[in-house]
């Protein structure tokens, strides 16, 4: 891959991380706002959503490194949030 192609896959991971702190903040407040122990099946979605995406981030040819920050970064994000909720 070139500079510009690789570029773009950044771009795009970036995408892809804010969408994942966006679902994070909506399962919290859903989770606050309505509560029951039902609802937790949606973080078991985010965690296999999760590692669908970095599935498709190594078969992409992305570095290891670059993924696992990816990965840490909504992790850390739904830690704090669930901190300040719960």
């Amino acid at each position: 891959m070139d500079k510009n192609e690789m570029s773009v896959l950044y771009i795009n991971m970036f995408v892809g991380i804010l969408g994942l702190v966006l679902i994070i903040i909506g399962v919290s407040r859903y989770i606050e706002n309505i509560g029951g122990t039902s609802s937790y099946i949606l973080i078991l979605g985010f965690i296999c959503t999760m590692i669908y995406i970095n599935h498709l981030e190594s078969r992409a040819g992305i570095s290891k490194k670059i993924i696992w920050i990816r990965t840490v970064v909504p992790i850390f994000t739904l830690l704090v949030i669930s901190y300040f909720i719960f």
